[in-house]
């Protein structure tokens, strides 16, 4: 963060001064004191469980400046320590956060979609790299305390950022945006995730929108051709609006052929605003062939090179539970995929399952997705069939709402179905999978099964 004293920081954050020096000067934000740096302010939040005002001495003693806190803490005062008090620690960071913002000028890309935005950010944090360091996003610090703690890792060197932006109802990106003042941004998609919270597509179109409304009218605008709910909504923008599809080659802005599948990852063509480059993408999947066409295409945008933004995304590494494939036992092959789950996130997944199997056997362990509300047995019986359309040998349907999943594929002709009720009934089934088979597995978080993966490959 842009280094500043106490008496900024306390004018900033709308604090109270309740003893210490005002002169020093802070650095960084911490709310954890264990990962307490030299001159950084500590944030202490409040909880039920862990209460951060616990630990204000701590943080003092691994070199804080400055302790924000909300009530009153024990702490052995002395000259060196600062306390400031605010009335609402979250707000305090937003605040901060916000005057962070006001000091970069670079682009700031915000990422939002149903399905795809945390790849999407990684592919974007790879191409920016181009022009020089990128702020990113990491693991799913994508919410109203991940997204600004984001914009406080900024310095100097930084020469823009990329801000993932999850949401669980109207508004929350709304907020974000708030702080994040987007210059630019990618919505991936519009799909079924929380529809149970939202009850409709178009809600979750009209929640996903909030960061085109956020959009300055000199800002770009990127959004998948291919969506019909992007459609919709993308009239709500009067600035760019830059489009991509893996087909259309009439009207989208970036599009790809020749997409090939290999035991490393995906190749295809990129044609991104009339140029032409081979993309090598070390992930797997059509889906991620999208998602690197938008990154691309908003590079291209801000005036990046496109072979070396190509370069870039052939060092991108796979990030745990989500499509990487790992080496199982009894010579099988693992597709860990259970970071998440939701109808269309299975589908693009069970494709990766049988574009890698070739000819070795396919095998899919599915669990529950949640929050579909009532979409809940149309989404899962929707992956069934898919499932049996595919091709995908064998079915172990894991938990209460996958026997939707199980009953679908069965009903459109796939043979080797297994239902179990929980992980435990189905172990012994998971024990008989066929040697050197391809597995994905995958649910939604809520179903642990990373514990499957685990005993899928222990002592590979």
């Amino acid at each position: 963060m842009t280094p500043m004293t106490v008496e900024q920081l306390n004018q900033v954050v709308h604090g109270v001064h309740v003893c210490g020096p005002l002169d020093s000067v802070v650095t960084g934000v911490a709310i954890d004191s264990r990962k307490v740096s030299p001159q950084d302010v500590y944030i202490a939040f409040p909880g039920e469980n862990v209460d951060g005002h616990a630990f204000v001495s701590d943080a003092f003693a691994k070199g804080a400046a400055v302790a924000l806190v909300s009530k009153d803490v024990n702490v052995e005062t002395h000259d060196a320590n600062t306390i400031l008090r605010v009335d609402n620690p979250l707000g305090a960071i937003w605040r901060l956060a916000s005057f962070e913002r006001e000091q970069f000028t670079g682009p700031v890309i915000g990422v939002t979609g149903s399905n795809g935005k945390t790849t999407t950010k990684e592919m974007l944090a790879a191409v920016f790299q181009v022009n020089g360091p990128c702020l990113y996003t990491q693991a799913n610090f994508n919410n109203e305390l991940g997204l600004p703690l984001t914009i406080l890792q900024r310095n100097a060197q930084h020469r823009s950022m990329i801000l993932e932006m999850g949401m669980r109802g109207r508004g929350q990106i709304q907020q974000l945006c708030e702080i994040a003042k987007p210059t630019a941004g990618i919505i991936t998609n519009i799909g079924h995730s929380h529809i149970e919270l939202l009850g409709s597509q178009e809600q979750i179109a009209l929640a996903k929108a909030e960061l085109i409304d956020a959009l300055p009218e000199q800002g770009t605008l990127v959004l998948w051709a291919d969506d019909v709910w992007l459609k919709k909504v993308s009239s709500r923008f009067s600035g760019r609006t830059l489009w991509y599809s893996l087909e259309d080659r009439t009207h989208a802005d970036a599009y790809a052929s020749d997409v090939r599948h290999t035991p490393t990852g995906t190749q295809f063509t990129a044609y991104i605003g009339g140029s032409c480059c081979e993309v090598n993408l070390p992930t797997f999947g059509t889906h991620n062939v999208l998602n690197a066409l938008s990154a691309l295409l908003m590079g291209h945008a801000h005036g990046l090179d496109l072979k070396a933004m190509a370069d870039r995304l052939r060092t991108l590494k796979s990030t745990s539970g989500r499509l990487d494939i790992r080496k199982g036992n009894m010579g099988r092959t693992v597709i860990d995929d259970c970071y998440n789950a939701s109808p269309l996130s299975m589908k693009s997944s069970l494709d990766v399952l049988v574009e890698l199997a070739q000819s070795r056997p396919t095998v899919a362990v599915l669990g529950d997705m949640f929050e579909l509300g009532p979409y809940e047995r149309e989404g899962h019986r929707d992956v069934g069939s898919f499932l049996a359309k595919r091709g995908v040998e064998m079915l172990i349907a894991i938990g209460e709402r996958a026997h939707w999943i199980a009953e679908a594929a069965t009903a459109s002709g796939q043979p080797n179905v297994l239902h179990f009720p929980d992980k435990t009934s189905a172990a012994a089934a998971l024990r008989e999978i066929p040697k050197d088979a391809v597995v994905l597995v995958k649910a939604s978080r809520g179903m642990h099964f990373e514990d499957i993966v685990s005993a899928l490959c222990e002592n590979a």
